[in-house]
């Protein structure tokens, strides 16, 4: 198939996504999508497969398409699985936890798609989404490209109000500074690796927060974009 117009990735995307529509878990928190090896919970994998869709779903509503479907679960799922009294509930965190990964697209659907992720929760399950979120802040995330999930959710409460934490922000987005090398290149994290990560994670979310934090941030997001440039 042709990927050249919006409307050639629209259809791709629903190519692949709906056929996940009836897989969802009855309260839509959590998809299986089968059984593989992988060194984290049952919890773990079932809430990464119910968040990596929104890498799509957000820029299609962002872009103004809809989907009634997907965003009846979404808004099910994300109420369910922060609500600490709910059976399909994401549960708390451990140190380097996967749940820290997921975090960023549901970040990236409250900054960029919000009128979807956001605004139709109740006030409750905006708190628990809130109060769930902030808690990357609260254990040890690795020293490489995962700073970004925990800048993107600080991004993410700062701009709805709700509390995030400065010095995590601050510190995340150094290090983040500290990883580049020059010529538009980074090294993710604490080695001297340099990997398709860079392309995919380093820069990536880098142009998200730069599109998030532009008037917040004007000169940081410029040098995100300019590093970008050059890279390509």
């Amino acid at each position: 198939m042709n990927l050249e117009t919006k409307q050639d990735f629209r259809q791709w995307m629903h190519r692949v996504l709906d056929p996940l529509k009836p897989l969802y878990s009855e309260g839509k928190a959590r998809l299986h999508l089968g059984d593989s090896g992988v060194t984290y919970p049952q919890v773990s994998i079932e809430m990464e497969a119910f968040s990596r869709p929104l890498w799509a779903l957000v820029p299609f509503w962002a872009g103004g398409g809809e989907d009634e479907t997907f965003e009846e679960i979404y808004v099910r799922g994300l109420t369910n699985g922060t609500d600490p009294g709910h059976q399909e509930y994401w549960g708390g965190f451990t140190d380097y936890d996967q749940r820290f990964v997921e975090m960023a697209a549901i970040a990236s659907g409250m900054i960029f798609a919000p009128e979807r992720v956001w605004e139709p929760l109740s006030g409750e399950a905006k708190k628990n989404l809130a109060d769930w979120l902030y808690g990357i802040n609260e254990s040890i995330i690795p020293d490489c490209n995962w700073q970004f999930f925990m800048i993107l959710v600080n991004a993410a409460l700062r701009k709805h109000g709700c509390r995030f934490h400065q010095e995590k922000l601050e510190s995340g987005l150094e290090k983040v500074e500290s990883y580049y090398l020059g010529d538009g290149w980074y090294r993710d994290g604490g080695s001297a690796q340099k990997d398709y990560y860079i392309s995919f994670a380093m820069h990536y979310y880098g142009l998200l927060y730069a599109a998030a934090m532009e008037k917040e941030e004007p000169e940081r997001c410029m040098r995100f974009k300019e590093r970008a440039k050059i890279f390509a």
